[in-house]
């Protein structure tokens, strides 16, 4: 399976998204996308539709600051670019206590229904 293929079964499979299959003829990745002056992400653009951040957690306390910021980063992408979704991926080894943490958080942070969080196992992400 070649990059793309395991991107987009990443994105179908893993991600849920059920976007009609002509989105994706076009995926493109980037690896280490400086997001401000000390967040790195890595950055998939879905058929000009779908934007998606993978940003990697190894602290809870990193959580609390850096969540809002990564929402409403993507957001005002999203919207700026006028792409209909927003996922956030938050890519650790210590999936269960980040993940209930980033929950609740993320169900605190003003959003619309277009925007979705996702706490997947590094291991599992395939390489941008």
């Amino acid at each position: 399976m070649d990059g793309k293929e395991a991107l987009k079964e990443f994105i179908q499979k893993t991600l849920g998204c059920g976007c009609p299959e002509e989105v994706f003829r076009k995926i493109e990745s980037q690896a280490d996308v400086l997001l401000d002056d000390h967040v790195r992400a890595g950055r998939i653009n879905v058929g000009n539709r779908l934007l998606i951040y993978i940003v990697d957690i190894k602290e809870e306390e990193t959580l609390m600051s850096l969540l809002p910021f990564l929402i409403e980063k993507g957001k005002t992408e999203r919207d700026s670019l006028q792409f209909n979704r927003f996922r956030l991926v938050l890519a650790t080894d210590e999936n269960s206590t980040i993940e209930q943490e980033a929950r609740a958080l993320f169900e605190t942070i003003e959003k619309d229904e277009k925007i979705h969080l996702h706490t997947i196992k590094r291991k599992n992400i395939p390489p941008l």
